[in-house]
């Protein structure tokens, strides 16, 4: 039942997602807080991850990086912020965005992965991170001069 419901959900979220409706996915994720259980909730921002890593290898850039941002959302909410998970999420967030020409974002969320890794004593990808971060920044700023 429980995998039923999951699976649900996630059609309802994807649905939106292409649909193009944001806002109302941003008051549907809230809504979903309010309503499951943590593990439930966490398995939804899994399942949230495995569809965006898909999309991301559909070419579908702009979506990987819509069910990122869900999946982040969520793990915040349940108090997952901490967890090594966590930045590995906000890495792959900025990957999707990079390619999505988000630099902007990207470079936020290579930031956050890097700040997050450093907390975790995983060096190698904090560096990498960090540094995508500062390539990120600098094609936000050429294209924010266009």
């Amino acid at each position: 039942m429980k995998k039923l419901l999951l699976t649900i959900i996630l059609l309802a979220i994807n649905f939106s997602v292409k649909a193009g409706e944001s806002s109302y996915l941003n008051d549907d994720v809230s809504s979903l807080i309010g309503k499951y259980d943590n593990e439930t909730l966490a398995a939804i921002s899994n399942e949230l991850v495995k569809m965006a890593n898909e999309e991301e290898g559909m070419g579908e850039f702009d979506l990987a990086s819509t069910h990122y941002d869900r999946a982040i959302k969520i793990r915040e909410a349940i108090g997952m912020k901490t967890h090594k998970s966590f930045a590995s999420i906000q890495y792959l967030a900025s990957q999707a965005y990079s390619k999505a020409g988000n630099f902007c974002e990207a470079s936020l969320y290579a930031k956050k992965a890097s700040d997050a890794f450093r907390e975790h004593g995983i060096a190698k990808f904090e560096q990498k991170a960090e540094l995508e971060s500062k390539e990120f920044a600098k094609a936000c700023a050429v294209v924010a001069v266009r």
